[in-house]
């Protein structure tokens, strides 16, 4: 049986639109003739694909869902009906995974299916917090300011992550660089002074004779050197990828030099941001903490607020289970039991979590000016070394001629 996606006219001249499931399109022009119904259009739905068959390696970009859900909002507040908003939605959207999810999720809408049902059918793309803020929205009338707020959300969430990705970008790129220069200075570079040096036959100082044989033994057992590496790349991908492996790094994430404080403001900023978010439009506790948990990308913290979720519902508050976790900052904790206190909680968490991604602005700045000169020491080391272990034995050799 195939879905077929009809207009009709009523006797009192209301356009009518659904969807019909038949054997074949004339069956479907049966249907609105036996309604005593005009008919102005049918055609066949294709069967919609399997959300891995839209691309399961495709990603859609915070950036991306918060254009999205204000464009979503702003066509919601101009008066336009729910099927006419996904249509339009549909056309305009640039990400193609994002577009066919609108689609299917329009046809699951004209089938009966509430908007929140239906983008639910596509959790494993699209964030599980924008599905509930919908599903509230839905429950309250507010539809077009659940998305306006989950636009506002992702966009101070894209923001965040900007500033971590810049906070690192700069290291990374610094560090492979200067391997790469490494590399290329003793395969190419420091065997021709190594063949200069022996046609002199004069004695080599330490640091000469050590970068020599650096050369040699990367020239001699480079490709040996490149498979070690690939094997011990490939064996830390799939032990962090086991449940275990993920769980370690991710623990150890806290207590890393310098990073490790980075690390405890980034999620404190995005937990305190996701709890505000959802607490502000009427989400239990219970049910923020457990989407939050879901949005963190921590494995580490995933487990902690699992404990706390538990706690709470043993009605222990929010406060003493936040603060047994020992993950947090105190100040997050601290107003964590004022806003109990008060009963102002959601605000609270706001507040929290402007100051935390102010506070992850500026600890990037500093991390990126802290590693920066750290890199230029280690590259120039690195690089002075070289050069002295070339030049000593033209200074001896000079001084000897004279």
């Amino acid at each position: 049986m195939a879905k077929f996606q009809y207009k009709a006219m009523n006797i009192s001249g209301k356009v009518i639109e659904g969807v019909y499931e038949a054997p074949n399109e004339q069956a479907v022009i049966d249907m609105i003739r036996q309604k005593s119904f005009y008919n102005l259009e049918v055609k066949e739905i294709a069967e919609r694909k399997d959300i891995n068959e839209m691309g399961i390696f495709g990603k859609i970009k915070v950036k991306e869902i918060s254009i999205y859900c204000r464009q979503f909002a702003s066509i919601l507040r101009a008066g336009v009906p729910l099927i006419q908003c996904l249509s339009m939605l549909e056309t305009q959207t640039e990400n193609k995974i994002l577009q066919k999810i609108t689609k299917t999720v329009r046809e699951e809408v004209q089938k009966g299916s509430s908007l929140s049902q239906a983008m639910s059918m596509h959790s494993a793309k699209l964030p599980s917090i924008l599905i509930n803020m919908v599903a509230a929205g839905e429950a309250s009338g507010t539809l077009d300011n659940s998305f306006e707020v989950m636009a506002e959300h992702f966009e101070k969430e894209h923001k965040t992550q900007q500033k971590i990705k810049s906070a690192l970008r700069y290291p990374i790129i610094v560090a492979i660089v200067a391997v790469l220069v490494v590399i290329i200075m003793l395969v190419k570079v420091v065997p021709v002074f190594s063949d200069m040096f022996a046609a002199a036959g004069a004695d080599l100082p330490a640091p000469t004779r050590i970068l020599i044989s650096m050369s040699g033994f990367m020239q001699d057992n480079g490709l040996m050197l490149f498979l070690i590496f690939v094997v011990i790349g490939a064996s830390i991908k799939i032990y962090l990828s086991s449940d275990n492996g993920r769980l370690a790094f991710d623990r150890f994430k806290f207590f890393m030099p310098i990073f490790g404080k980075f690390q405890v403001k980034s999620l404190a900023a995005r937990f305190a941001r996701t709890m505000a978010t959802l607490m502000t439009t009427g989400v239990s506790i219970t049910e923020a903490l457990e989407i939050t948990g879901n949005v963190m990308d921590n494995i580490y913290v995933k487990k902690g607020i699992k404990k706390v979720i538990d706690q709470v519902k043993e009605g222990k508050g929010l406060f003493i289970p936040i603060k047994s976790m020992m993950l947090f900052p105190p100040m997050l904790e601290n107003m964590i039991m004022l806003g109990e206190e008060s009963g102002t909680l959601d605000s609270m968490l706001v507040k929290t979590a402007d100051f935390y991604e102010e506070e992850v602005d500026r600890a990037a700045q500093t991390l990126t000016s802290m590693i920066e000169p750290m890199v230029i020491l280690v590259l120039g080391g690195i690089v002075a070394f070289i050069v002295l272990a070339i030049a000593l034995p033209m200074f001896d050799s000079y001084n000897f001629a004279a």
